[in-house]
């Protein structure tokens, strides 16, 4: 049934913090039925005051990090209930006397004019993907910080280190070369090895729940869609899909551009205007995803490669800005495949990769004819 063909007898502005909630109720006129402002551990009480309003009951609470808790707990006490854009209703408001019940009585007010902006509530079976894909970053992140550290204990003690540093690379080399380190080093460094082992076990289990949550039918098409572009494997294609959710709800490229925080900000002032640093108004776990497999793509693809040289050289060769442009572009090729049901049609392999191989095979015969020597 669409909101359109129900007449709501209550709507409900909601402004939630850590530890108190307010929320405000208005009938179709507008006119203010009743105000609660109570603890958000005080659950059965916010319970009870929202099943005690006339139905059927469209509620509106304020997007906030911590709002996964209430969706959960009070959305079957309400007929609807959807996210409001905190920013936009803060834009709406203007200059006035700001304070939880006013938000709250603004926010039911627009709700019932129907000129509340409302943000998209994943269900949970969407939101439990999500959960796996920024998990992934987290670990991803903290893996990082790991393998920076031991590489800046190496550079301390002017020891070179293991080629490629993982766990098992490490305890080889801390079996053989511990004792180029000082004893407080080689404690830090044991310990180091020991988060890289629990991370390295971590992720591969995560990445097995990530594959088999991308087969499962809700999302197996979008998946695989997303896997034709060379770059996305299973992790970036649960990241991806999860973070947008349905690519319908986007009327277009633009559109998922600006929710994503990949659009620039830009400043007019005096007729002048300057184009700064992206938003970043939305998802960062989406924002990380498609810029890494952005960069990933142009190691197999020329055209996109040629394409990432030249902003560089626009940019005074900024890496980090060019990156952040391939993976915009990436974001609307993808909304693209999407929308018309295609595959990425890839283009020809960077040369770079070829010669690359070339030099490493006449390495390799130079080393042997000397050897041979």
């Amino acid at each position: 049934m669409s909101k359109s063909s129900v007449a709501y007898r209550s709507f409900v502005g909601v402004d939630l913090h850590k530890t108190v909630v307010t929320l405000v109720a208005v009938d179709a006129r507008g006119e203010k039925i009743a105000q609660l402002t109570a603890p958000t551990k005080c659950s059965d009480k916010i319970t009870d005051w929202l099943r005690s309003l006339p139905e059927p009951v469209w509620m509106a609470v304020e997007a906030c990090p911590f709002v996964e808790w209430f969706i959960d707990r009070f959305r079957w006490c309400v007929f609807q209930m959807d996210i409001a854009d905190a920013t936009e209703l803060a834009r709406l408001r203007g200059k006035r006397r700001k304070n939880d019940p006013n938000d709250a009585h603004d926010a039911a007010i627009r709700l019932a004019d129907g000129r509340c902006p409302l943000g998209f509530i994943a269900d949970e079976e969407l939101m439990q993907l999500r959960k796996l894909g920024r998990h992934w970053r987290q670990l991803s992140h903290l893996l990082s910080r790991t393998k920076h550290a031991m590489r800046s204990m190496f550079h301390a003690a002017n020891l070179a280190g293991p080629k490629v540093l993982d766990a098992a690379s490490g305890h080889r080399w801390f079996l053989g070369e511990q004792h180029l380190l000082k004893p407080v080093q080689q404690q830090t460094f044991a310990d180091f090895l020991d988060t890289l082992a629990l991370v390295e076990r971590q992720r591969e289990r995560l990445r097995r729940d990530i594959t088999l949550a991308n087969r499962s039918e809700p999302f197996r098409a979008t998946t695989e869609l997303l896997k034709t572009v060379p770059g996305i494997d299973e992790v970036w294609a649960c990241v991806i899909a999860a973070e947008i959710g349905p690519f319908k709800r986007f009327p277009n490229a633009d559109a998922l551009e600006f929710w994503a925080g990949m659009t620039a900000d830009l400043k007019e002032s005096a007729g002048r205007r300057q184009s700064g640093n992206i938003t970043k108004a939305g998802s960062r776990a989406l924002r990380w995803a498609v810029c890494k497999a952005a960069v990933t793509l142009c190691f197999s693809d020329a055209k996109q490669e040629a394409t990432r040289q030249r902003l560089i050289k626009r940019t005074g060769g900024i890496k980090p800005k060019a990156n952040v442009a391939m993976g915009r572009r990436l974001l609307r090729i993808l909304f693209a495949m999407v929308r018309d049901g295609k595959s990425y049609q890839n283009a020809q392999p960077v040369a770079r990769n070829l010669a690359a191989n070339k030099a490493r095979a006449a390495k390799r015969a130079r080393k042997v004819g000397k050897e041979a020597a």
